[in-house]
């Protein structure tokens, strides 16, 4: 067990920050952002789904070598930044070798075999993760790191719908982009409700770039447990700014239709998701 929380588990809809944030933890001393997204620990056919039974070991072992290896339009994202060939093959041929015995002791042991090289090359003790879905997959990662700490980062769900339009991979269709929004809100949502609140921030993006600054970072500061927080804070002083975040700006990135589409339907959405209880689904501002 160590003396501070790790890993760092950073999650939330695309478009909402989560790189802010594993660029903002990672320039404290403690912590290394793993600058691609890991996915196949809460990824759908990932380790939660292998451990559940819902996807067998031939396809886990065949996405880890395809397009979790080697993944983005030009091939360079994708567990290659982190581990060669080499390191992968021999990190898999353990796991399947254990997992039958004990899922939860070979997937923790994958992940540390995968992860935790990258933050010692580095000098690092700790490091930090953003695939998505992490905080839907919370429960199943706080069984593999008790000591880990997630932060859920959450945006105005417009301004993700503007942010997601005309990007690789990713939908063109605004109402498609807004549905999956209200989706992973609803499954973060539900996942946190089943983790200890003392493992979980909720952080809004337009309260750490614009809104709430100072007050939203010192909450960063102390979820994270940090005696010092300087090197942290130089970084957010200089590179974290509502312009660079545009916070505000999503109008001006969809057509006018558009807007108005987007905006009936988020208002509509967000009033629905607090009835429900998710009352850290962005009020339209």
């Amino acid at each position: 067990m160590s003396d501070f929380p790790e890993p760092i588990f950073v999650g939330g809809v695309g478009r909402s920050g989560t790189h802010v944030m594993g660029r903002l933890i990672n320039a404290h001393p403690r912590y290394l952002w793993l600058n691609t997204e890991a996915r196949f620990h809460a990824s759908p056919g990932g380790l939660p789904d292998l451990a559940a039974g819902r996807v067998p070991m031939r396809r886990f072992l065949r996405q880890m070598r395809d397009r979790w290896y080697l993944r983005g339009p030009n091939r360079r994202q994708g567990l290659q930044r982190l581990v060669g060939p080499g390191e992968l093959e021999a990190a898999l041929a353990e796991f399947e070798r254990e997992f039958e015995r004990d899922p939860i002791a070979a997937s923790r042991l994958l992940v540390r075999s995968l992860l935790d090289p990258a933050a010692e090359r580095a000098g690092k003790p700790a490091w930090v993760e953003i695939t998505g879905q992490v905080i839907e997959q919370g429960p199943f990662l706080l069984e593999l790191f008790p000591d880990a700490k997630f932060i859920n980062m959450v945006r105005d769900g417009r301004a993700v719908v503007a942010g997601t339009l005309k990007k690789v991979d990713l939908t063109d269709d605004p109402m498609l982009a807004l549905a999956k929004w209200g989706r992973m809100v609803q499954a973060a949502d539900e996942a946190m409700r089943a983790m200890p609140a003392s493992r979980v921030l909720t952080v809004h993006l337009d309260d750490l770039t614009a809104h709430d600054r100072e007050a939203t970072f010192a909450r960063v500061v102390e979820f994270l447990e940090l005696d010092d927080p300087e090197p942290m804070r130089d970084y957010f002083e200089r590179e974290i700014t509502a312009e660079r975040a545009h916070v505000g700006a999503w109008r001006e990135r969809m057509a006018p239709a558009d807007v108005r589409k987007v905006d009936r339907h988020y208002r509509r959405l967000v009033r629905t998701l607090h009835r429900e209880g998710v009352g850290w689904a962005p009020s339209p501002r």
